[in-house]
């Protein structure tokens, strides 16, 4: 990254710690000074003080692994809904918090200034960093035919600072829109270049050491794309005592991220629970008047990290000789009136909330199946065993796009790499919202 580009990166961060604190300081500023909606700043001063380190603090994790501050161009209005969503997200995580740890009520008042105005003051800085790092031209010489070169030269093509001087050892497709005239790598200095950008296909990974040993003594920052590809979820990079080692196909989410779905899961379906006992209590009743047989049933699914665990839901099919295992289908005979009913409005899926709350499953997550589908389908299908990677859930981006019951599963294998992919708080609680939205109510629930 050039050096210009870092500062502008480190200040655009320090300037937006300093809005957040600005904007709590100037909601409490006008509330209880000025006096806005009435109220005093009697013996709140300290208290307010606590939530504003409480919130700069949420606000400095939660921007930083939203990803704010990647250096890759964007439209404006795709970093404006960026903010949008990370300030969110950290707000609400700051009042969850600040719910538990106080029984005092903050001031609506409050969070409707702090929020209104932190949002228009952080896009106001990411305007003014974003114009100023525009304005940076930079200027690369790009070596090897790799796909990660072609993707990497893809993202950058249409960025007005960014200049590809020269493509040595560069793709059939590209090597004629760059000077055709040999350039040895002693020479790069002399382009006056920003970086060179390295990146061959582990078939000719061999070249990639070739370049990095004559460019041992180049005082031009180097970077190396490596070769990827087959990283179906993703990779992280870390450092072991000095060694990079790249780590393939494990879900790139941090601890705080699965701690805050694990906190926010066990919180919800604890009060969703208690909210929703007389409708459990009536579906129960309706189960046991409508058929013989036990209230609810539980299956062995494989979950994350293919442990297994028993998943519950309520009964829907007759017990008994009738019923023959397999895959449920359409008018299948083994659906019970009132089971066809639970089943077309998901209602049955219900009892999967206390597997949430004991931690076998999440609220969203890639549908879990019976290990004896687990292992038929790793052999047909490739990447299937990934899902696993990730906890199970009771909704997911597979059913909210219309992949469920008897439908391809080529097709909910990818909508799951997907969300493991880009897995993100903000995504689950979208994915709940669309849920309820059309996830309930489905043609293909048999």
């Amino acid at each position: 990254m050039n050096r210009t580009l870092k500062k502008y990166n480190y200040l655009n961060r320090v300037m937006d710690v300093s809005v957040v604190w600005f904007s709590w300081s100037l909601a409490y500023y006008l509330k209880f000074e000025i006096g806005i909606g009435g109220g005093t700043s009697a013996n709140l001063g300290t208290r307010y003080l606590g939530y504003g380190v409480l919130l700069t603090l949420t606000s400095i994790i939660v921007f930083k692994n939203s990803k704010l501050y990647d250096q890759v161009g964007t439209s404006f209005v795709k970093d404006a809904l960026k903010i949008l969503k990370a300030n969110l997200l950290s707000f609400t995580i700051f009042l969850v918090l600040a719910f538990f740890s106080s029984e005092e009520r903050l001031s609506r008042i409050v969070l409707f200034i702090y929020f209104s105005f932190s949002t228009i003051f952080l896009m106001l800085v990411r305007v003014y960093f974003r114009n100023k790092s525009l304005r940076i031209p930079i200027k690369l010489v790009f070596i090897g035919d790799g796909k990660s070169t072609t993707d990497y030269f893809n993202l950058i093509k249409d960025l007005p600072q960014y200049n590809i001087s020269r493509w040595l050892d560069a793709p059939e497709k590209y090597s004629g829109q760059f000077p055709s005239e040999n350039l040895k790598v002693a020479q790069i200095e002399g382009e006056n270049c920003d970086g060179v950008v390295i990146g061959f296909d582990t078939n000719k990974s061999h070249k990639t050491g070739e370049y990095l040993e004559e460019l041992t003594n180049s005082v031009v920052p180097i970077m190396v794309l490596p070769d990827v590809t087959y990283a179906k979820l993703g990779f992280s990079l870390t450092n072991f005592k000095g060694i990079p080692v790249i780590h393939i196909n494990e879900p790139n989410v941090k601890t705080l991220g699965l701690a805050l779905k694990r906190v926010f899961d066990f919180v919800s379906c604890s009060v969703g629970l208690i909210v929703i006992s007389p409708l459990l209590m009536l579906l129960a009743l309706l189960v046991k008047l409508s058929s013989r047989g036990p209230i609810f049933y539980g299956q062995v699914r494989m979950g994350v990290d293919g442990k297994e665990f028993k998943m519950w839901k309520f009964r829907s099919m007759v017990v008994g000789e009738a019923n023959q295992e397999g895959w449920t289908v359409k008018d299948d005979p083994r659906v019970t009136k009132v089971g066809k009913f639970m089943r077309k409005t998901s209602l049955d899926e219900l009892p999967q909330l206390w597997n949430v709350v004991t931690g076998d499953m999440s609220l969203v997550g890639p549908r879990p199946e019976r290990p004896v589908y687990v292992n038929q389908f790793r052999d047909e299908i490739p990447s299937y065993m990934l899902r696993h990677k990730f906890k199970a859930g009771i909704t997911g981006w597979a059913q909210i796009n219309g992949w469920r019951g008897d439908t391809s599963i080529e097709k909910r294998i990818e909508c799951d790499l997907w969300y493991i992919r880009n897995w993100s708080l903000w995504l689950d609680f979208s994915i709940i919202f669309l849920t309820f939205w059309k996830g309930f109510v489905n043609k293909n629930a048999y």
